[in-house]
């Protein structure tokens, strides 16, 4: 920083900053000091700034008087011709007529105040300072906020005569409200009244519960609120595919927005059809069993067989050998 002398005498006091226009700068009456200030509403004080030292008011005098000795000299001589060539003779009329030229030249071109072209010097006008007091305005030390709760922080600053400006809100694993960061410097100095921007904790966000879901609207749902999904598979012989199983961290915990949440969805499988049964000695329909054979009569029937059966034969599905007739579901009954 240029610092600028005041004038020499200047008191101690605000004054306008050499360096930044809008700003007052105390000088404690040899030089300038660091406090500084926003100009005052209708400041009007003006910029004091060295001046050279105007001459003695003696020494302009002498020389103004040399500078009129050359005139006079020459009025005098004049004024002698002119009496002796009009008849004047004498030493008394000599010296009367010398001296009285010399004198009326000397005195009407001596120096008054009110002739004088040289002007006087006038007192170096003193900028007035803002107050009477040569102390430097009250300044504000930011305190040591972080790991304090809001209610704590709040305190602190208004002890210090600072406010709080505004409360940014993180998701945090520390208690809410807790203060994570602070916008002003600690120690730093402030002007009373500042504000400070605080940084507090607030809760993880709850993690969606998003079992019953299909796969795609499961991970659709937790993306949306912040979280990476990795997906695993169990197998299943039923139910429906690609259907959320289990899900982890589960839905009424609360997680670190960005970190992952694993699922577990349904991979199902249907078993293979049974093998047929074994082929059995029984003809499927009757009962009691009828062996297989290529056909059957009722015995004692006109029929020709080559097998016959004997009544009554119960009838439990399908007839291949034609023996109901009358489909009453018994057969050979006589």
């Amino acid at each position: 920083m240029t610092r600028t002398t005041p004038p020499h005498g200047a008191h101690a006091g605000w004054y306008h900053d050499p360096v930044d226009p809008g700003l007052i700068r105390y000088f404690d009456g040899h030089a300038w000091t660091p406090h500084t200030s926003a100009k005052p509403y209708g400041w009007t004080v003006t910029r004091a700034t060295p001046t050279a030292a105007a001459p003695g008011i003696a020494q302009r005098r002498r020389q103004y008087w040399w500078a009129l000795v050359p005139g006079v000299l020459v009025a005098a001589l004049v004024l002698f011709a002119a009496g002796v060539m009009a008849g004047g003779s004498g030493p008394s009329s000599d010296r009367e007529s010398a001296r009285s030229p010399e004198s009326s030249s000397a005195e009407s071109s001596a120096p008054t105040s009110s002739s004088d072209p040289t002007p006087t010097p006038t007192a170096e006008a003193e900028p007035e300072p803002v107050t009477e007091s040569e102390a430097p305005p009250a300044r504000s030390v930011v305190p040591q906020l972080v790991g304090l709760t809001r209610q704590e922080a709040k305190a602190q600053l208004v002890a210090a005569g600072l406010v709080v400006e505004m409360i940014r809100r993180v998701p945090s694993a520390k208690a809410p409200g807790t203060v994570l960061r602070q916008k002003a410097k600690v120690g730093s100095s402030m002007v009373p009244g500042s504000g400070v921007v605080l940084v507090v904790a607030s809760p993880f966000p709850g993690v969606p519960g998003v079992v019953g879901l299909s796969e795609s609207e499961a991970v659709d749902r937790l993306k949306a609120a912040g979280f990476k999904v990795s997906v695993s598979t169990a197998r299943r012989e039923s139910g429906k595919n690609k259907v959320v199983l289990e899900q982890t961290p589960g839905r009424t915990a609360r997680a670190k927005p960005g970190s992952t949440i694993g699922l577990v969805v349904s991979s199902v499988v249907k078993p293979p059809p049974p093998p047929p049964p074994p082929p059995s000695n029984c003809t499927s329909g009757y009962r009691p069993c009828l062996t297989p054979s290529s056909d059957y009569d009722c015995a004692g029937g006109s029929g020709d067989g080559p097998e016959y059966a004997y009544g009554p034969i119960y009838i439990d599905g399908s007839d291949p050998y034609d023996l109901d007739r009358d489909g009453d579901g018994v057969a050979c009954e006589s």
